[in-house]
């Protein structure tokens, strides 16, 4: 592979120095490390572009079936939904676990995905 012309940069003593020392312990130069991390830079980029879009696609498309199921008149909402099975302690548990390690913005995300699906979060039976 050829290589094109070379490009200067300039880089902080102690981020040199460490990139010199990683590139000596893999038996390579300081100008073919630091072409490998920006390659891998650029995979990575891309890779989480990729993630995006697929997220956002997921997210279409379930808003597409809702807007298919409300349309047949099967609407989540309208049917009569089952009583649903009483959690047993484990799950309990491990709910209050997750939730006491949440934090109070990622439980408002949370809601407002559950809210944008038209989910009710589950909050317990009050006795």
């Amino acid at each position: 592979m050829k290589l094109s012309d070379s490009i200067k940069v300039r880089l902080r003593e102690g981020q040199a120095l460490v990139y010199a020392a990683e590139a000596e312990s893999r038996g390579i130069g300081l100008a073919a490390f630091i072409r490998d991390r920006l390659d891998q830079t650029d995979r990575v980029e891309e890779e989480l572009a990729s993630i995006r879009v697929a997220m956002i696609d997921m997210g279409e498309t379930l808003d597409e079936l809702r807007d298919q199921l409300a349309d047949t008149g099967n609407s989540a909402s309208a049917q009569v939904q089952p009583e649903p099975p009483i959690p047993n302690a484990v799950q309990i548990e491990t709910l209050m676990l997750l939730r006491a390690s949440a934090s109070s913005q990622d439980m408002r995300m949370v809601w407002g995905e559950l809210d944008r699906q038209e989910i009710k979060p589950w909050r317990g039976k009050v006795r």
